[in-house]
């Protein structure tokens, strides 16, 4: 029995082996493509929105620090005056 397993194990290694670059070689396609889709968002510019929630986000943790709030309540009336003005 245990033969057996061994040469199915061994056929199947000898069969996938030829097609082990063909698939690394694909992954290596997609993975460059990802990067260069990345790539291309980061270079992008901010919103006003964005750039608004960016600087607020500093803002918020001095504030929490300072005043010793939590929670969302807190965290959302903060960011509605801090996006307002």
């Amino acid at each position: 029995m245990f033969k057996h397993l061994l040469a199915a194990a061994l056929a199947t290694a000898l069969v996938a082996a030829p097609l082990a670059p063909a698939f690394a070689q694909a992954a290596t396609e997609k993975t460059s493509a990802k990067k260069t889709a990345k790539a291309t968002k980061a270079k992008k510019e901010l919103t006003p929105q964005q750039q608004k929630m960016k600087d607020c986000g500093p803002k918020w943790a001095d504030y929490k620090k300072e005043k010793n709030v939590k929670g969302r309540a807190e965290y959302r009336k903060f960011m509605s005056t801090c996006l307002k003005g």
